[in-house]
């Protein structure tokens, strides 16, 4: 039930659907959500069948889940043994929308391992889901698909055989609906349903449940999708000529990636299309804000999978989604950018000067100092959303914003300083080198100094001090 344009867009947005409007609206295309019987079957391959597999071909249920593929040290292997339909509908639609690699063959997901989902977060679920609705006069065009292909097998692609990729053969964009990418299925696979009825319990949900599935069959060289491709709910960062999807990283998603979140810039690369979408209504649609007590948030979320085959953890976070005004857009956006790098940059002289200070300079040093990288985005994010207000209000008052600029650089300073103190083992000083904590100390100040010509290079500062 797409808008068709921003008008349709709107009346939906303050007259939410029915509960019959919407049921309508589904019942055209629940055929297309089948997971049993012998036609097409719910993300599974439209040829494959149970028969054609050997015996030992056959896989635990429990390899559907991305926990557990991969790795027998956390997660013991059988502890998931059947699973009821829902679980499976779940199962199925969350590996293909984010698989790993899988083997030679197996692809991964349109977007890659474990890909990063950015949404504009509404008060209710509804205001949720609509504020994530492009208009279908600019979704279907050449750039999303072919929107002249209306066919279900051009939206579903488990309702045909699947366009295999053998010989790197992809998917193209003008050979199917637009809608296509939400449905995206890299994994051929063939679920096993018993025949015969038990009660039992499923592993995952624990409902009672009769004839529970405990298997499946896979086959490789599922659909493959080329870099044409862009997903409206993923950020694009940029990388050399090209572009490509955000994912998640260990220890989470922290403000350093809010400009890439945010904005389109030429410098890091381009939103979702659903924030740009918002960013566009907010500043010609007056009533968008009536429907926010606050300043609204991003909702990220995505799975961190190690070497793009191990899923070590789930993230998911807010932030806030501050939309500026066109004539101080590329002011605003090359700021914010700044005042990012120079967080990055204190962040790399707390990490060697504390290295500095605890370990011999002729002491080679591995291990991760991630704990320390993850304290400091996380002490510093509430302040640095707070200087970017301010620095709104100063770059729309045609203010000097050098100030904000050093307001942000002396924090960050004292807490680099307070990093320092607490894992440089300066409280321990009988048992570290005081001499060697001091000098590591001082080259720290050193560096992260207003007057130094790297922090003045990052932030566009004026070679003498600024004044107001």
């Amino acid at each position: 039930m797409p808008p068709t344009d921003e008008r349709a867009w709107k009346n939906v947005l303050m007259n939410p659907p029915s509960p019959k409007v919407l049921k309508n609206a589904f019942e055209k295309v629940a055929h297309a959500f089948d997971l049993d019987g012998n036609g097409a079957r719910f993300m599974q391959d439209y040829e494959l069948k149970v028969e054609d597999f050997k015996k030992k071909d056959e896989l635990p249920i429990e390899m559907l889940l991305l926990e557990s593929q991969g790795r027998d040290l956390f997660i013991k292997s059988g502890t998931v043994k059947q699973i009821c339909r829902p679980c499976l509908a779940m199962a199925l639609f969350t590996l293909q929308t984010n698989a790993p690699q899988g083997g030679r063959g197996h692809r991964t997901s349109l977007r890659g391992s474990g890909p990063l989902t950015t949404i504009v977060g509404g008060k209710y679920l509804w205001q949720t889901i609509w504020l994530n609705i492009i208009e279908s006069e600019e979704f279907n065009n050449e750039k999303h698909g072919n929107a002249m292909k209306i066919n279900d097998t051009d939206i579903f692609p488990w309702m045909a055989p699947t366009r295999t990729s053998e010989n790197g053969r992809e998917v193209s964009l003008s050979n199917v609906n637009p809608a296509r990418i939400f449905w995206a299925m890299p994994r051929r696979i063939v679920v096993d349903y018993p025949p015969d009825e038990k009660d039992c319990v499923c592993d995952v949900c624990g409902s009672k449940i009769k004839n529970p599935i405990s298997s499946y069959f896979t086959k490789s060289y599922g659909e493959a999708y080329g870099e044409l491709w862009r997903h409206p709910l993923t950020p694009y960062y940029n990388n050399k000529d090209r572009k490509f999807p955000y994912h998640m990283n260990e220890g989470g998603i922290t403000y350093k990636y809010w400009p890439g979140f945010v904005f389109n810039s030429s410098e890091i690369g381009e939103n979702a299309l659903t924030i740009h979408k918002f960013h566009e209504r907010r500043l010609k649609l007056s009533y968008v804000d009536s429907f926010f007590k606050h300043e609204p948030r991003i909702w990220f979320f995505g799975y961190d999978i190690h070497n793009n085959i191990l899923t070590r953890c789930w993230y998911e976070g807010q932030m806030p989604l501050i939309t500026v005004e066109e004539n101080f857009k590329l002011d605003y956006e090359q700021t914010t950018i700044q005042l990012v790098k120079i967080s990055e940059y204190i962040l790399n002289n707390i990490k060697s000067c504390i290295k500095l200070a605890i370990f011999d300079p002729d002491h080679k040093v591995t291990g991760s100092f991630s704990f320390i990288e993850s304290r400091f985005w996380k002490d510093t994010e509430p302040e640095f959303y707070n200087i970017l207000y301010e620095l709104h209000t100063v770059i729309l008052n045609g203010e000097n914003k050098a100030e904000t600029k050093l307001k942000w650089l002396n924090y960050l300073s004292r807490k680099a300083v307070d990093l320092f103190d607490e894992y440089s083992q300066s409280d321990f000083i009988g048992i570290a080198n005081p001499k060697r904590i001091a000098d590591a100390r001082r080259d720290l100040l050193k560096y992260n100094s207003k007057n130094g010509k790297k922090v003045k290079e990052i932030l566009d500062l004026p070679l003498k001090n600024p004044t107001k």
